[in-house]
């Protein structure tokens, strides 16, 4: 059941009203205008993934140099298992 099923429609004015003193009441004390507030709960709304700021590209930390040449795969594998079948 919708909430607004129980407003009457003549009920509408007063609730309005109270509303909007509460929102000033609570705007009171912040110093902030009822449009700023607004304008800021607008762009929150709009923009609700904020990106963080880009890093810069650093040195590494570390280099690793090979001297030997890779073997590939294949090779490596066939290597392991002539040595554990002569074991």
């Amino acid at each position: 059941m919708p909430v607004e099923s129980w407003i009457k429609p003549d009920e509408a004015p007063d609730m309005a009203a109270a509303a909007t003193a509460m929102i000033d009441a609570a705007l009171s004390g912040s110093g902030l205008s009822r449009e700023a507030y607004w304008a800021a709960v607008r762009k929150g709304y709009n923009t609700p993934y904020n990106d963080p700021p880009a890093r810069q590209n650093a040195e590494p930390a570390v280099t690793i140099t090979v001297t030997e040449e890779a073997l590939p795969v294949a090779v490596m594998a066939a290597a392991g298992t002539a040595e554990i079948r002569a074991v």
